[in-house]
């Protein structure tokens, strides 16, 4: 199945999503032996395909509605919701960043659009390494951003505290939660729902948080304390751009500086933004330099 078919294709194993003026059309695809993905995508022929991964909590939508007018005239765009967030992947089975690479793998099997370049965002970061360590002859070449090679004591504390204030809340919607959250704190770990969205936006991002449980959320805290790439962060071989969040609290610079200065096919870029820069529609200018620079050197 080529990934113009997905546009046209309306049956069992393709449904068309919802059009909103703030994302890209979805489309769901079923994966064999995984449930049904859904993605959102721009077709370009022509143009190199980027596979863009989003953060802990988001989704193809909230992650990058913001960054598509910037990308979409200069790429193919393919942006699933990872497994248990946004619309993708619901089951018994908890959410391991394996199972979203092995995900990610069988979505580009099914579009036949590899190889491509992945675009990785805070633990979309983590997601994108894993796929060029596991299924290297996928992956053209990657965009790191906001992201680390491996947990820090400091997101080990911040992740600890999340699983307490879990336990205190209860399995309850993440919409639910913000809904009775003083407006300070929503500012302060989502600064973007706070100040920079307007009204309606806020309303669609809100929906679009209500689709992720907190029990995926922890799932995905788990699996981001452990993750280390250091064994083999090194041998990353294809060009890679890695894309520093200056002002960025909850993965700092320095941290996300390692990445380059361990992949010898790296070059490095700066926003000066924090860790919610992917909604300010000119952090969409600097990730496109980003991917136009991998782009130009495949």
């Amino acid at each position: 199945m080529s990934l113009a078919s997905a546009l046209t294709v309306d049956g069992q194993s393709q449904r068309v999503g919802k059009q909103t003026r703030f994302a890209p059309t979805g489309v769901f695809v079923d994966l064999p032996g995984s449930g049904s993905c859904f993605f959102r995508q721009h077709l370009n022929p022509g143009k190199p395909t980027l596979l863009l991964l989003h953060g802990m909590i988001a989704s193809s939508g909230l992650n990058w509605f913001r960054l598509f007018p910037a990308l979409s005239a200069h790429f193919n765009i393919i942006a699933p919701d990872l497994r248990g967030h946004g619309r993708s992947l619901r089951g018994k089975r908890r959410f391991t960043i394996n199972r979203a690479v092995h995900d990610m793998a069988k979505l580009l099997d099914e579009l036949d659009c590899g190889p491509v370049i992945a675009v990785g965002y805070s633990m979309g970061g983590t997601v994108a390494q894993k796929l060029w360590r596991k299924y290297p002859e996928k992956v053209a070449g990657l965009v790191l951003t906001a992201t680390a090679y491996k947990a820090r004591m400091a997101r080990h504390e911040q992740l600890l505290a999340l699983h307490v204030f879990a336990a205190i809340v209860g399995m309850v919607r993440l919409s639910e939660l913000f809904n009775h959250l003083p407006r300070g704190v929503i500012k302060r770990f989502l600064p973007a729902l706070a100040d920079q969205l307007h009204e309606d936006e806020r309303r669609w991002a809100l929906d679009e948080l209500r689709r992720t449980s907190l029990r995926v959320v922890l799932e995905t805290a788990r699996e981001m304390a452990f993750h280390d790439s250091s064994a083999w962060i090194e041998e990353i071989d294809v060009p890679t751009a890695v894309l520093v969040t200056r002002q960025d609290k909850v993965i700092v610079p320095e941290h996300q500086e390692e990445i380059a200065a361990r992949i010898s096919a790296a070059k490095l870029f700066h926003y000066d933004g924090g860790h919610a820069a992917c909604t300010d529609p000119l952090y969409g200018e600097a990730l496109k330099r980003a991917s136009l620079d991998v782009a130009d050197l495949l």
